[in-house]
């Protein structure tokens, strides 16, 4: 694919841009140098947090940019990574969540010295690091990727098939909680398979491969026939944060493998999501089993957006869907900061379910909704 050039994105594409780069959100100096934080409080001015996973999807996305944008996006994504061999992968593999920076936000089940490790941010890491070693070919994320990986498969991977949530690395015990969608096993576990289909494609070894199908496979048994995938078995509810990212493993596995059953499983997602929109083009948080609950996050709508965009250029979704993606679209922006100071550019994460907006500027926002910015407008050729 030809992609297009810095010249002809959109204005909205260039700040996102400038804001990864140049915001703050990546750590670009001292202890924490390649870092990426959660997010801007507004507030207080600060960053809660180092996170783990979000410096994972950090590296994707600055490979990302790569392929539009002149710069040191490869320098930055070795930074992050190697912050995260430095300080987050831990001796078995398993990657150590977050680096509280304001104690008013920390919490034991999460922190570097005393938190859980889980699955799904290793995952995220992995991916992160074999598509670096796939970039620049040094040897040492190939095997940083190789130890996650082994981790994941040999110590969380349960008999069924699917995955624990997490791992305590006190007392070694594994958990799978129905209390929240991201302490369960859930489909969503199958964006890991991203990171193992990689290392397939790089090693040639089966196993990878196996994983990969395997994880897809049990993700597909936990969709309804409608498309939506049951996030929280305690009362058969659909997020729709993990429903996208089951159905972002699926697409992805599906396209790498040639496998029409997984490609077609995400469409009915994501098709099931673009019908669930409101007239204003948001697209609902959750589904409580019976009916939606309508209040917006950016990363849901720049998920939804990116997999509609993806799938519109496979020729998946037809002419109906394109103006559902346009008001899709307008609704993410409507979460661009737009001050003229430095956070100019990012987003702003949108809603709790109690209703309450976050006043924060948020990383994986941003970063989903920069990739998504981009894929719709190559979707229109």
């Amino acid at each position: 694919m030809i992609h297009k050039t810095e010249n002809v994105l959109s204005e909205e594409i260039i700040l996102a841009k400038n804001w990864i780069l140049n915001s703050g959100i990546q750590n670009t100096d001292g202890k924490n140098q390649g870092g990426f934080n959660s997010w801007f409080d507004v507030g207080s001015g600060g960053y809660p947090y180092v996170y783990s996973e979000i410096t994972g999807y950090g590296i994707t996305t600055l490979l990302y940019l790569k392929l539009f944008f002149d710069g040191q996006f490869l320098d930055r994504a070795r930074y992050a990574a190697d912050w995260l061999i430095k300080n987050a992968v831990s001796e078995n593999g398993g990657v150590r969540t977050r680096d509280y920076q304001q104690d008013m936000y920390e919490s034991e089940a999460y922190s570097f010295e005393s938190g859980n490790i889980y699955t799904f941010d290793s995952g995220m890491v992995l991916y992160g690091m074999i598509s670096l070693y796939r970039d620049c070919k040094d040897n040492k994320y190939l095997e940083i990727s190789k130890k996650i990986a082994s981790f994941l498969m040999n110590h969380m991977r349960k008999e069924d098939g699917f995955f624990y949530a997490s791992y305590d690395p006190a007392t070694k015990e594994k958990a799978d909680s129905p209390w929240k969608w991201s302490t369960q096993s859930g489909s969503y576990h199958a964006k890991l398979a991203l990171g193992f289909t990689d290392l397939y494609e790089v090693t040639g070894e089966e196993v990878y491969k196996d994983a990969a199908l395997s994880l897809c496979g049990k993700a597909m048994d936990l969709q309804d026939p409608s498309g939506r995938f049951i996030t929280s078995r305690a009362d058969n509810s659909t997020h729709m944060h993990p429903h996208a990212y089951s159905a972002e493993g699926l697409l992805y596995t599906g396209i790498h493998f040639e496998e029409d059953d997984l490609i077609d499983s995400a469409e009915r997602a994501v098709k099931w999501s673009l019908d669930s929109q409101n007239p204003d083009g948001g697209i609902p948080k959750k589904h409580n089993g019976q009916d939606f609950i309508n209040l917006y996050r950016a990363d849901i709508l720049a998920q939804i957006l990116r997999l509609g965009a993806l799938l519109k250029s496979l020729g998946r979704l037809d002419e109906t869907y394109s103006s559902k993606l346009e008001k899709l679209r307008n609704s993410l922006l409507s979460f661009q900061y737009k001050e003229n100071d430095r956070q100019k550019g990012g987003f702003y994460y949108g809603f709790t379910l109690d209703g309450k907006k976050k006043e924060h500027i948020n990383s994986w926002c941003s970063m989903f909704a920069l990739q998504a910015l981009i894929m719709y407008e190559e979707s229109l050729g």
